[in-house]
């Protein structure tokens, strides 16, 4: 008895073209940071480097893009095959759709929606906004009801 998974096959999350774009961008970043840091070595005043190591900064400005841009590709495409796979995220609740009940324990400092996270599972009774400030609460800054 074999426990091998069935083989399937898996697209990357980078195209070969991706991978292309990051290899050359990123030694173009690192030739602009060679070339500025031994140009910027054979100069004995600092102000005649500050040229150089503006090409070297430059150089690795566009390796950093490089790489920001190379996650950013990636992020997406996971996030496309997760909409793929557990499909599309509920619609958000409009802004009047909110919980209309004020709930709070009867020693509690806050008063929260119905709906609040940090209300859900907690047997508390509804009462209206008046009762709750009078009794000395103040709305949830999460949920603010």
């Amino acid at each position: 008895m074999s426990l091998a998974l069935p083989s399937r096959t898996q697209t990357p999350l980078w195209s070969k073209r991706d991978e292309a774009v990051l290899g050359v961008v990123l030694a173009v970043g690192a030739v602009l940071v060679l070339a500025g840091w031994f140009l910027a070595a054979g100069r004995a005043d600092a102000g005649d480097q500050l040229v150089y190591v503006t090409v070297a900064l430059i150089g690795a400005i566009v390796g950093l893009a490089a790489v920001i841009g190379w996650v950013v590709r990636g992020r997406r495409v996971i996030s496309a095959r997760r909409g793929l796979l557990l499909g599309s995220p509920p619609p958000a609740k409009a802004e009047g759709a909110f919980a209309t009940e004020l709930v709070a324990a009867t020693t509690g400092k806050w008063f929260h929606r119905a709906d609040c996270l940090l209300a859900h599972g907690r047997d508390w009774s509804a009462a209206p906004r008046a009762e709750h400030e009078q009794a000395g609460r103040q709305s949830c800054p999460g949920c603010r009801p």
